[in-house]
């Protein structure tokens, strides 16, 4: 019996996958996913009690058998306890800090496995594994780019490796430049590293990037939509009192910095992201209705937001 515990759909495959191979080796797999909200808790623990003397051993899958209720939650609480014999059985939470009677009781005997996205560092491993996984190979600072670019998930980054392995063809070696075909690759990721340098307050790292990228890259209007988006994000995780909950659809900052949110807003005040809305909003307000120098701007409000 196995608990994973975790968002990241990618590696819950990836167990599974893994898991088969292992058990299933010499035989045809026997596989059955079961939703406590399609299927009756009654008939879910029928179908994972069942023994076919005639049949192989089969390999359940329970997607939050936490939303089992009544008798079916603790009878598979109780199976759980016991282990079972003849099947094999995989509960999952997509829900890492769940806390629920049903997850306390079942963690009181097994451990859970950890399939929540992994953070950069670990992300730079699985970008390793999956390059090499396709018979490529690419050096740290390419690796360190497509997590930059994908790393909200494995799978999103096993897509994009997937679409650079087919850029490249037969060439083994992926190189930077093969990423910087993406559209507007090299744009972002200075864009990227101004906001990194923002919110860690380092301020002779953010204005020399500032002044770079309004010089060759941008302009103050086009750097206000990701600005005002950080700030707010991390206004409304601190007003929520820890409760985020990440935003899944598209935002205009990357994967790696959105993960940080949380942390990165533990660096300022209410008070202080309140302000830095504000002096956005008149920044936005002057460049639409009178002269308003762009590399001034950006400078002025580098120093307000870590001055």
């Amino acid at each position: 019996m196995y608990f994973l515990k975790g968002e990241d759909h990618f590696l819950q495959n990836f167990f599974i996958n893994e898991l088969e191979k292992e058990l299933f080796a010499e035989q045809s797999i026997n596989k059955k996913l079961l939703l406590p909200e399609e299927t009756g808790g009654k008939e879910i623990m029928d179908q994972i009690t069942t023994i076919d003397l005639f049949s192989d051993k089969k390999l359940f899958i329970i997607r939050e058998p936490q939303k089992l209720k009544g008798k079916a939650s603790l009878d598979l609480i109780s199976i759980c306890k016991e282990s079972m014999n003849e099947n094999y059985l995989i509960l999952i939470s997509d829900d890492y800090i769940l806390k629920s009677s049903f997850y306390k009781k079942i963690e009181s005997f097994i451990s859970a496995i950890d399939v929540q996205t992994p953070f950069k560092y670990d992300m730079k491993k699985w970008a390793s594994y999956l390059i090499n996984n396709r018979g490529k190979t690419a050096v740290g600072t390419v690796q360190e780019a497509l997590v930059e670019m994908t790393g909200d998930s494995v799978a999103h980054l096993d897509n994009e490796i997937e679409k650079v392995c087919l850029l490249i063809g037969e060439r083994s070696e992926i190189e930077i430049e093969d990423i910087e075909q993406f559209s507007g690759w090299k744009r972002g990721r200075q864009r990227w590293e101004l906001l990194t340098a923002l919110v860690e307050k380092d301020y002779a790292k953010a204005v020399k990037l500032g002044k770079n990228i309004i010089t060759k890259h941008e302009s103050m209007i086009s750097l206000i939509y990701p600005l005002t988006f950080l700030f707010q994000e991390m206004l409304f995780y601190k007003m929520k009192k820890g409760t985020f909950k990440e935003y899944s659809g598209y935002t205009p900052i990357p994967p790696s910095l959105k993960k940080r949110l949380p942390a990165f807003s533990r660096q300022f005040s209410i008070e202080k992201l309140e302000s830095a809305l504000k002096m956005l909003g008149d920044i936005d307000k002057r460049q639409k209705s009178a002269f308003s120098k762009d590399e001034t701007e950006l400078i002025h409000f580098i120093g307000h937001v870590i001055g």
